[in-house]
């Protein structure tokens, strides 16, 4: 039975399809040229989510070894925690199985040691430490899905510890809310909120510039937002615009937006998994 895709998936088609590069929907043969892609669920979900999404990519041509969801156990695991016990180990394997495929297959090419992430909701927040925190060398691409990238007040009433940490949104009290000041700064201290990654950063803002080991495209949608936007509000580093899964089309930016609306803070404070 074929398990149909998640509603807050839909919005985001075209652009997460687009990860195929254009390739028609028909079944294509494995191409071991491809970036491995690992999926990081949101709070309270699981890897199952994301089934639909890799079965398609599979069929697109993505060899399925470069295809993986994490579980983070149990899924309110701390952000911090979850990159660093979950996400790291699993993206190393990623790669390391990526590799052993492309050579039972034959393939004699360069295979990819850098990959894709794709994330929703609260593993947003967890993926986006893992690439700016730990392994920025290995990210190509991180694309996250109705983020909480500042914080979110629909995790107020709960009381696990990623719900507190997302708690309130725009938190400004580093003590109180490490995580949220040390991903997004405050009005006082800013901060790069996507380092190594391409294109514009907001004014008086002190950029983290790609270098040749560590270059990241981050794109960010939100759940009603009809365009992404890559990095942090209110300049994105580019955007892209999915118009049919067949199309997918990148565009760096040519000016600054006229005020704050990046999609990272049209998600946060109002999404939640």
């Amino acid at each position: 039975m074929t398990r149909a895709f998640p509603s807050w998936l839909l919005p985001a088609m075209p652009l997460l399809v687009g990860l195929a590069w254009g390739s028609a929907a028909s079944s294509e043969p494995p191409d071991y040229a491809r970036t491995p892609v690992l999926f990081v669920h949101g709070h309270g979900l699981s890897s199952a989510d994301w089934r639909p999404l890799i079965e398609h990519l599979a069929v697109t041509g993505y060899p399925r070894e470069y295809l993986h969801a994490v579980d983070i156990v149990p899924n309110t695991m701390a952000n911090v925690r979850a990159a660093t016990s979950v996400i790291a180990p699993e993206a190393e394997a990623l790669l390391a199985r990526a590799e052993a495929a492309a050579r039972r297959a034959g393939y004699s090419g360069k295979v990819s040691r850098r990959l894709d992430i794709v994330s929703h909701s609260m593993g947003v927040v967890s993926s986006r430490w893992y690439a700016a925190k730990l392994r920025p060398d290995l990210v190509r691409t991180w694309i996250g899905l109705a983020g909480a990238n500042h914080g979110t007040q629909a995790l107020c009433p709960f009381r696990d510890e990623a719900s507190r940490e997302m708690c309130p949104a725009f938190a400004t009290n580093a003590r109180a809310h490490p995580l949220q000041v040390a991903l997004n700064g405050t009005e006082a201290a800013r901060v790069d909120e996507t380092p190594y990654g391409l294109g514009l950063d907001r004014p008086g803002v002190a950029r983290v510039p790609p270098d040749s080991t560590r270059s990241i495209s981050s794109i960010s949608r939100s759940a009603s937002s009809p365009t992404a936007g890559f990095g942090p509000s209110p300049a994105p580093s580019s955007t892209v615009r999915g118009e049919s899964p067949s199309r997918y089309r990148r565009e760096y930016p040519r000016k600054k937006p006229a005020r704050a609306t990046s999609s990272f803070e049209h998600g946060s404070g109002t999404i939640r998994s």
